[in-house]
């Protein structure tokens, strides 16, 4: 969680000023009692009614609360004003934010729907997952697949389908 605080802290520090206001308009709509804190209790009721449903719950707020005093300061909400608005994913195993590494299906990733379907090490290593596609790679893996590669001297795009070629047969996949 550390690194996506330091992230949250960063855009925030070289956002705009509409960016700071609406982060601090979002804070303020959820500090219902205006004591300049949330606690758990405005978190969950208030996401719930936004419809964040993935992130209101009891120990996503622990994750938040980084100094461990029950409730959210403005630098420790700026990291879920983050996930809320540049997405992190979910596992669709077990429902834990994936923070690090995390497999994603390839065919899901590539669909125009914008439906992934992503877990983390252990339920892809556990194979604790029901999915219909079987081809999966690792988020830094499927970035670097989608980034032009060098032929000769000129970028070419990489329109490789599926698996890289070098990853067949070595992770079941």
């Amino acid at each position: 969680m550390e690194e996506i605080r330091e992230a949250a802290l960063a855009y925030y520090q070289n956002g705009s000023e509409y960016q700071k206001c609406s982060a601090n308009d979002f804070f303020n709509s959820l500090d219902q009692d205006r004591n300049g804190k949330i606690d758990v209790h405005e978190f969950i009721n208030i996401l719930s009614e936004m419809g964040y449903g993935l992130v209101n719950n009891s120990r996503f707020f622990q994750e938040l609360d980084r100094d461990g005093n029950g409730s959210l300061d403005f630098s420790e909400f700026l990291t879920l004003f983050y996930i809320i608005k540049c997405p992190r994913p979910f596992c669709d195993g077990c429902g834990i934010l994936l923070k690090g590494l995390f497999f994603t299906c390839v065919q899901c990733y590539e669909s125009s729907n914008n439906n992934t379907f992503d877990l983390c090490s252990a339920c892809y290593r556990g194979k604790r997952f029901s999915h219909q596609h079987a081809a999966f790679l690792d988020n830094y893996t499927l970035l670097a697949r989608k980034r032009p590669i060098t032929l000769g001297g000129e970028e070419q795009p990489n329109t490789s389908q599926g698996v890289p070629a070098w990853r067949k047969g070595s992770l079941n996949v």
